[in-house]
């Protein structure tokens, strides 16, 4: 049991990088800097994160993935430290960029260590995947939310006083735990024996038989996943982007902003972990369609938020617009939860390329790191916070329209694939 110990790791690295981000976009937006400047925030992490991860995908391996990792939190304790000594805006930048290398060397790595320690038992890729999904959204939930609340009470120096704390942490926790890949190994990447070459379990049992499906012999969507993944990571840096931004315009208290974006990834925890038992979902037209709507409904509720028709009013002693935005979250969670979990299942479940997938994964997350906060930075200062989103709902209705065309197409190589197999004595 305790290598179910390592899912904490993904929260924790993601509770530092996210809260660096959070704490370090409101420091810029509290200084009066245009939605353009807080945005390259997060576009000096992408362009980084997406360089590291090509020269990380041909050098990580399972031998060497847990030393990374070590590696990774020793650097995100060292941001942490400049973070809190340099103030000036390029020294934002800078330390940014460098943070993205030390979360490059984490999450490609950390993919690759959970593969070999959890070998093909039962579930498999969907157990990994749901947890795996689960734990780092639990962690980028924890980093605005805990930073909110310290950056409002104690400052925001003391921010970086704890994440720098974490990364000691979990260095430490990660060499005492290391050896459970070690242990797997052989099992874990053996062609044909690993977890994405073989039928997974149930999504429900009985005592006399079970549905099983080939995962392998499906169609390969891992194409699907970077196109829906790669919209949808636009949305969640728009939130990331735009909402210091709203929060010093409108008023409302850094608390709120660090609760309202971590609103979007504790549902996106939740959902990733409701797909524990999931077998086929991410195949068929019907749910995956209906994952999007919660997108394009999260959008338009963005945008009604920032009406001027609500100002003043209230719910109880809640700002209306404040509410609307926390709903906007939510929605925009179930969405994320269903493509992160789809992007990564996708990429995993195929044995033979499951390395150089991941490497696509961090790069598609990386380029919309790059893209999602120039745009959402100009059209915000050009003709305000509803313009990005209003061009975002357009592109989530026509990746939607894609899903739906082509997994039509796969329904009955679906339900040939899907077969009941009877259990010994059943």
């Amino acid at each position: 049991m305790t290598r179910f110990l390592i899912y904490l790791f993904p929260a924790v690295a993601d509770t530092i990088m996210a809260a660096a981000m959070f704490v370090c976009s409101n420091r810029l937006a509290d200084a009066g800097r245009s939605s353009t400047e807080v945005a390259m925030v997060f576009t000096a992490w992408a362009v980084l994160y997406i360089a590291s991860n090509q020269v990380l995908a041909r050098l990580v391996t399972s031998h060497n993935a847990a030393a990374m990792l070590i590696v990774a939190n020793l650097l995100f304790t060292a941001t942490a430290g400049a973070f809190a000594l340099f103030e000036g805006i390029g020294a934002i930048y800078t330390t940014m960029a460098v943070l993205a290398v030390a979360s490059a060397l984490f999450f490609l790595p950390f993919q690759v260590f959970m593969k070999a320690v959890e070998p093909d038992q039962h579930q498999g890729v969907v157990r990994s995947v749901a947890l795996y999904t689960f734990s780092w959204s639990l962690g980028f939930a924890s980093g605005p939310f805990i930073a909110g609340f310290i950056y409002q009470w104690l400052g925001w120096r003391w921010c970086f006083a704890f994440t720098g704390l974490l990364g000691l942490l979990t260095a430490y926790g990660i060499q005492r735990l290391k050896h459970h890949a070690k242990h797997h190994h052989r099992e874990a990447i053996a062609p044909g024996s690993s977890a994405a070459g073989q039928s997974f379990g149930p999504l429900s049992r009985s005592s006399c038989h079970r549905e099983e499906v080939n995962y392998h012999t499906l169609p390969n969507l891992a194409w699907l996943g970077w196109v829906v993944a790669g919209v949808g990571c636009l949305g969640i840096y728009s939130f990331l982007t735009l909402l210091p931004s709203v929060g010093v315009a409108f008023a409302i208290p850094k608390s709120h902003i660090g609760s309202i974006l971590a609103s979007i990834f504790v549902v996106q925890a939740l959902v990733g972990l409701s797909f524990l038992r999931s077998k086929t979902w991410m195949f068929r037209p019907g749910p995956v369609v209906g994952f999007a709507a919660f997108g394009l409904l999260s959008l338009v509720g963005f945008g009604a938020s920032l009406l001027p028709a609500i100002d003043g009013v209230e719910v109880g002693t809640v700002p209306l617009r404040t509410l609307g935005l926390y709903a906007s979250a939510v929605c925009y969670g179930v969405f994320s939860g269903s493509f992160y979990f789809g992007m990564v299942f996708h990429s995993l479940v195929h044995p033979q390329r499951s390395a150089i997938y991941v490497g696509v994964n961090e790069t598609v997350v990386g380029l919309s790191g790059v893209v999602g906060p120039v745009m959402a930075g100009l059209l915000t200062d050009r003709y305000g916070f509803a313009a990005f989103p209003t061009v975002l709902t357009a592109m989530i209705a026509c990746v939607a329209i894609l899903q739906w065309v082509v997994l039509k197409r796969l329904v009955g190589t679906l339900a040939a694939q899907t077969v009941p197999r009877h259990s010994p004595g059943g």
